[in-house]
């Protein structure tokens, strides 16, 4: 009788696991970016669309055909990375429904403007081809006061886009807020089905694409003391290719990392690799750094101050803050020489905040908006975050009775959305 107990407890033991192995298998396997074969797109005589172009074609679009997929409303906004030498323009559309939003690159032919790219939802499996023809959109972007509309199809996977799919043009950007959008692990975590994996320069390249204008990334140490980054402490199949479990990181050389392939592609980065994606290849403009416990934080300053120095060079906008998560890591800062003006961020309490000199407070969105905390901490000169939002409700609830600068979320898209909605739609009652 004991030993029948003994076999179904292991039975329901090996279940559960393989049931746990599966789940996280399922939810942070590689969904590929679709692959356009638009043969329009890419003939000789198209020539692919300027900053200028890409700015003006920003703004607030009703949805036509396609409604029913992508809601009423889609918010425009262009953004850049930084190939070597070659500066490559992407146009998003962040719109109503799911958290749905459009990538796209934009040419012209003749005066016709092409936009080729691919659609997903925030968190959400599924994805497709977007092929859109602006019809004499060069002229119509000459005439302030024009109306003009983006006309085409949307698609499943790779299949040929066949989906009646239209954006007319409604009103310029609106003038929105500071806010910073935080995009957690790089851009989003890998259970939130993206092509790339998370915390990886790929991932960090994609974050503006996805409203993003800065990243939370997480730090931790090599056996042979480099920062690298990466969330968990130890490897696993919700992380690395061909292992269940590979051991602890901070067991791990730098070599031993690099020569791991990540979930989706990729490998470990190191902070510097990073930070240099950040400043030379994207437009992002706020790095926080999520730090664990190996770290040495006389590394990470003197990497910060490096990159402070070469942004301030560039007449480019960039704040890195060192992130204090809890008691252990604000004693660790404290031991550095000039800390109070060291630009760091903490989760802990407001004391803390005085004590380190924190430019940040960033406290989870389990404690509630807590306006009145947010209102001492801007009468002292400092921002406040909260993390982690992803869900347009408690956006709204946080952003506007809290009042706060900034959130970490995973769902970037749902985040640019709501902010310029929002401002469009306060401008229209002012009105």
């Amino acid at each position: 009788m004991k030993g029948a107990k003994q076999i179904r407890s292991i039975l329901i033991t090996v279940v559960l696991l393989a049931g746990a192995i599966a789940y996280v298998a399922y939810h942070t396997r590689l969904v590929p970016k679709p692959r356009s074969r638009w043969k329009q797109f890419f003939e000789p005589d198209t020539v692919p669309l300027d900053a200028s172009s890409c700015n003006d074609l920003q703004g607030i679009y009703n949805i036509g055909y396609g409604n029913t997929f992508f809601g009423n409303d889609a918010v425009l906004k262009w953004s850049y990375t930084v190939d070597g030498r070659k500066t490559k323009y992407h146009l998003s559309f962040f719109c109503e429904k799911n958290g749905t939003y459009i990538v796209t690159t934009g040419k012209r032919q003749g005066d016709d403007i092409l936009l080729n790219g691919y659609w997903r939802r925030a968190a959400a499996n599924g994805t497709g081809l977007v092929r859109l023809v602006l019809k004499n959109g060069v002229n119509a972007l000459q005439n302030p006061n024009g109306q003009f509309a983006f006309h085409g199809f949307f698609g499943y996977g790779n299949r040929t886009p066949v989906k009646e799919l239209s954006f007319h043009f409604e009103q310029p950007l609106p003038a929105v807020p500071p806010l910073d959008i935080i995009a957690h692990r790089g851009g989003a975590r890998n259970v939130d089905f993206l092509h790339v994996s998370e915390n990886t320069l790929e991932m960090t390249r994609l974050a503006a694409r996805i409203g993003a204008t800065g990243i939370e990334i997480d730090v931790r140490m090599t056996k042979d003391k480099v920062p690298v980054i990466f969330h968990d402490s130890f490897f696993s199949i919700h992380t690395i290719r061909h292992k269940i479990y590979g051991g602890l990181l901070h067991n791990h050389t730098l070599a031993e990392v690099k020569a791991l392939e990540l979930r989706k592609g990729g490998q470990v980065p190191t902070l510097q690799e990073m930070l240099d994606t950040v400043l030379y290849q994207t437009p992002l403009e706020v790095v926080w750094l999520d730090i664990k416990k190996e770290c040495d934080l006389e590394m990470i300053r003197n990497l910060q101050r490096d990159y402070h120095e070469r942004a301030a060079a560039m007449g480019r906008e960039l704040r890195i803050y060192i992130g204090i998560p809890d008691t252990y890591l604000r004693d660790c800062f404290k031991q550095l020489p000039d800390h109070q003006n060291t630009p760091s961020l903490t989760e802990l309490d407001w004391n803390d905040v005085r004590e380190i000199n924190a430019q940040v407070w960033a406290p989870q969105y389990t404690g509630g908006y807590r306006a009145a905390d947010v209102a001492q901490v801007h009468a002292a000169g400092k921002k406040a975050y909260v993390w982690s939002l992803d869900n347009k409700l408690l956006i709204d609830l946080y952003l506007n009775e809290g009042n706060f600068d900034g959130l970490v979320t995973n769902a970037a898209p749902v985040v640019a959305h709501w902010l310029y909605m929002q401002s469009a739609k306060e401008r229209k009652t002012v009105s």
